[in-house]
C-alpha cells in the first residue's frame, strides 16, 4: 500500500514536469494525459501553479500570495496546504522535505 505524501508548510513542492496546462481566460487548465483527466484551477490556484514551477517551499508560495491578496498568514498558509495536497494526491505536484 503506497503511503499518502504529507504537504506541511515546510516541504518544497514543484509542478509536475510531464502535465501540460493553458491559461484560459481567469482558469488554468492542466492535463493528465495518463489518467484521462483535466484539471481546472481558479485564479489564485493558477498563481500557486505558477510559483511552483521551480522547487519552492511552501512558506515561501504563502509568502509571495500574501503580499499580492488581503489574507492572513494563517488562513493562507492552511488554503495554500490544502491546495497543495489535493494537487499532490491527484499526481501534479512533486514534494521533496
Amino acid at each position: 500500500m503506497k503511503t499518502k505524501t504529507r504537504i506541511d508548510p515546510s516541504a518544497i513542492v514543484q509542478r509536475g514536469r510531464d502535465i501540460p496546462f493553458s491559461q484560459l481566460d481567469d482558469e488554468l487548465l492542466a492535463v493528465d494525459a495518463q489518467a484521462g483527466y483535466c484539471y481546472s484551477l481558479n485564479e489564485t490556484a493558477g498563481r500557486v501553479w505558477d510559483l511552483i514551477a521551480t522547487p519552492t517551499p511552501v512558506s515561501a508560495v504563502c509568502e509571495q500570495l500574501r503580499g499580492q491578496y488581503a489574507v492572513g498568514e494563517a488562513i493562507c498558509q492552511r488554503e495554500v496546504v490544502q491546495l497543495l495536497q489535493g494537487l499532490c494526491d491527484a499526481g501534479l505536484v512533486q514534494v521533496n522535505h
